[in-house]
């Protein structure tokens, strides 16, 4: 919780462009068409933001801000994140050796806000438009986004990371 908080606070793209994009009338509706896509798609991904939310007694709105990156102040007609954003992997994959290295580096105020998720997840009924039942991985995460934007492996042994690309074009929803 401590960490997601100090976050909140320092993460000046939240502060200086989502949060005000948000609180515009083309924001709001950017936010809510994205958030009913996303209840829709991947209930248990909102879940589990809320349960984050819920945990470290954070606003769910500010969370939900963080994972849709520029969405909210394109559809407003606002300019987005201006600094270079994205990480460097570089993998080795010979007979002896398999390395896959990756430098997390993409915003400055990240840093020293990383937590490990380790989770198995076993759902009583299918859940999503995938109809998942279980799930079962590690992955580092930013404090306060859910697992999968960074690196990580899950249980069939797919080893992933991220490098992010920002598309030009935003549609909300």
């Amino acid at each position: 919780a401590s960490l997601i908080h100090s976050l909140l606070e320092i993460y000046g793209n939240l502060n200086d462009i989502y949060i005000p994009a948000y609180n515009t009338i083309e924001g709001k509706k950017a936010y809510d068409d994205t958030l009913e896509s996303v209840k829709k798609n991947f209930p248990q991904y909102v879940e589990e933001l809320e349960g984050t939310a819920d945990g470290a007694k954070v606003p769910f709105y500010k969370l939900f801000l963080l994972h849709m990156d520029d969405i909210t102040p394109k559809a407003c007609g606002r300019i987005g994140n201006k600094e270079a954003v994205g990480c460097s992997t570089v993998c080795v994959n010979q007979e002896n050796a398999e390395v896959l290295g990756h430098t997390e580096d993409a915003l400055s105020e990240i840093l020293n806000h990383f937590y490990i998720v380790s989770a198995h997840i076993i759902s009583d009924e299918s859940r999503g438009r995938w109809g998942v039942k279980e799930e079962k991985f590690s992955s580092l995460c930013y404090a306060g986004h859910l697992p999968g934007y960074t690196m990580g492996y899950n249980h069939h042994g797919l080893v992933f990371s991220v490098n992010t690309l920002s598309a030009l074009w935003l549609e909300p929803g």
